[in-house]
């Protein structure tokens, strides 16, 4: 071959494997195509391409004049300074010449290999990438005892340096392709991969097979992530994807949609029982607690699951149907699974019209608050009342709050809501003949709104009213973040004057640190604990507890929820401090609380069953 038909085939050579990168053919045929070029080329040489991964190991990617058995025994083996001429060559960075299989030590461990084939020699240079990394190595093999003539130093030159355009080139399109449709922390499939293999799986779908989505939603993850941080949220986020993995079979794979939502694709006959045996199956994995950075986090799941044996059903759909089956499945206490039923299409779209009619609602101020006295339980007076939120639907009549303040929440109105809220019960206690204090419960997600302390002064400074007749109520939830934001915020409203209640006590996650980390001045027992004073020696002895503990920290405690004569007994003599619930008074109007207040009656005479005083100090 003369240097010019040389460097014309060398150049035709490059023109052709670069068109294949840009066309985004697949490197192993890219491969191929460059080894079989180079024998034409070179037609005494057998020509191999290995790539190099990041643990130093290597994979054959082309070697088509080799048999498959030799390439085989290659895969996987460690780069090293005795590792043939191609694990050698990637371990030195240099290139490596070889005349003598045979008798070279550096082949000792793999002569046993190249001989019954006839390989003699390989000379074999390392492809680097850009930045010096070695990628792979470029080899000639030979059947006779000989190195590499120029000729051939100037094709391997050629090849090397294309091997590594296109072995980079399938690297930043693998990396493309992780970022596209793989989670970067968990390392699963993520929603647009997930819908991918969806449509693939329902498309195929055989007569006799079904197909079930699962679709999985942490419970209480939030909590985690504000108790002990987004690192250990992400550490536990890898940890559930670990063992969701472990829980596939051969017909199944998982997906991380985002955040805590993970989903399940599974093949199986038609009929419930594979899907409840996967889902009752990642309960109880995922109900076991993870040990993290000396943490024991507990965690828990919900599943819903939708099945179709309709390969023409939009994937849309059945998504959508899982996802419903997830809603009943978290309404429905947690730690639980549920399968999609035409029903719930009902629920949903009625869900949906709520959402709608609360946002007119807020537009057009249809909501009113209700106020419900709080007792001193020792002198019988009535020393504070709690503001409660009512909204009357124009079709359905009166709306249950635990029904609309989470879906105010959802569609993002709490903000403006919690602002009126606000204002409406400053401007009405600044109006009352008498110091009542008045308590106003606050969302959780009030505290992330810039400028909330500001708020809530504008509010009182608006009304006239004194900041310590002001008392706002704060669920354990909302404290779960313990931000230095939420902590300043409620230091500033407590200099400020304005009286703080920790709501809802013992039913959070953390009360006790809640009590040491927020200046509260007032405790409110939960109804659900009242309810089962005489009745669960639990409740009665958690009671009695809070009772104490609240006396030793000078703090008032409010007992809500009281409807009976005995559980008022027993609660005042045991010591708490106040009461409130339907034994004295059913939430009134702001109408009628003013005319209550402006009657003649003495102020202990207001609420009219009688109260036992405390004793029996515990």
């Amino acid at each position: 071959m003369t240097e010019a038909s040389s460097s014309e085939n060398l150049l035709r050579l490059q023109s052709e494997i670069l068109e294949a990168v840009a066309r985004g053919e697949k490197l192993v045929t890219i491969g191929q195509r460059i080894c079989l070029r180079a024998e034409q080329l070179a037609p005494e040489a057998i020509c191999t391409i290995l790539t190099v991964d990041a643990q130093g190991r290597i994979h054959p990617l082309a070697a088509p004049s080799l048999p498959d058995h030799y390439s085989h025994a290659l895969e996987g083996v460690p780069i090293g300074p005795r590792s043939g001429s191609c694990g050698t060559a990637a371990y030195r960075r240099e290139a490596v010449e070889v005349t003598d299989i045979e008798n070279d030590p550096l082949w000792a461990d793999y002569k046993a290999l190249a001989s019954p084939i006839g390989l003699r020699a390989c000379w074999s240079s390392p492809i680097r990438a850009r930045d010096q990394r070695v990628v792979g190595t470029f080899a000639f093999y030979y059947k006779t005892h000989r190195g590499p003539a120029e000729v051939e130093r100037q094709i391997v030159e050629k090849c090397v340096s294309l091997c590594a355009i296109a072995i980079e080139h399938d690297e930043v399109q693998s990396r493309i392709n992780q970022l596209a449709f793989y989670d970067s922390l968990t390392g699963l499939p993520n929603r647009a991969q997930f819908q991918e293999l969806a449509a693939d799986v329902l498309a195929a779908l055989p007569d006799d097979r079904a197909i079930n989505i699962l679709y999985i939603d942490l419970d209480d993850f939030k909590g985690v992530n504000d108790t002990l941080g987004h690192r250990i949220g992400d550490l536990l986020l890898e940890g559930v994807a670990r063992r969701l993995l472990a829980c596939m079979g051969e017909s199944t794979f998982v997906a991380r949609l985002g955040g805590d939502e993970f989903a399940v694709i599974q093949s199986c006959p038609p009929g419930p029982q594979e899907g409840s045996l996967l889902a009752q199956k990642i309960l109880a994995v995922l109900d076991d607690p993870f040990d993290i950075d000396e943490q024991r986090v507990s965690i828990g799941a919900s599943i819903g699951i939708a099945q179709t044996c309709d390969a023409e059903m939009p994937l849309a759909d059945l998504s959508k149907h899982a996802d419903m089956a997830l809603y009943e499945a978290k309404s429905e206490g947690r730690k639980t699974f549920r399968f999609f039923v035409p029903d719930m299409e009902i629920a949903v779209q009625s869900r949906r019209n709520l959402k709608q009619d609360l946002r007119n609602a807020v537009d057009n101020g249809d909501f009113t608050l209700v106020y419900q006295p709080i007792i001193n339980l020792e002198s019988n007076e009535l020393v504070a009342v709690e503001a409660l939120l009512r909204w009357r639907h124009p079709a359905h009549g009166a709306v249950s709050p635990a029904i609309f303040i989470p879906i105010v929440e959802e569609i993002g109105l709490i903000g403006p809501l919690g602002d009126w809220v606000l204002r409406e019960a400053c401007t009405a206690a600044a109006k009352w003949p008498r110091a009542i204090k008045v308590g106003v419960n606050l969302s959780p997600l009030q505290f992330r709104k810039a400028g909330f302390v500001l708020d809530v002064v504008s509010a009182l400074h608006q009304a006239g009213l004194p900041p310590e007749r002001l008392d706002l109520e704060v669920t354990e939830s909302a404290l779960l973040s313990r931000d230095l934001a939420t902590r300043t915020a409620l230091h500033e409203l407590h200099d400020y004057g304005v009286r703080l209640s920790l709501d809802d006590f013992g039913t959070g996650y953390s009360s006790l640190q809640s009590l040491r980390s927020f200046p509260f001045d007032r405790i409110k027992i939960d109804m659900s604990f009242v309810r089962d004073i005489g009745m669960d020696a639990d409740s009665t002895a958690i009671i009695r507890a809070v009772i104490r503990l609240a006396r030793e920290l000078g703090i008032r405690t409010t007992a809500e929820g009281i409807e009976t004569a005995s559980q008022l007994e027993w609660l005042a003599r045991n010591g708490c401090t106040e009461g409130q619930g339907y034994w004295f008074s059913k939430p009134i109007s702001g109408e009628d609380f003013l005319a209550l207040l402006e009657s003649p009656l003495r102020n202990e005479e207001l609420i009219v069953p009688p109260v036992v005083m405390a004793q029996d100090a515990i």
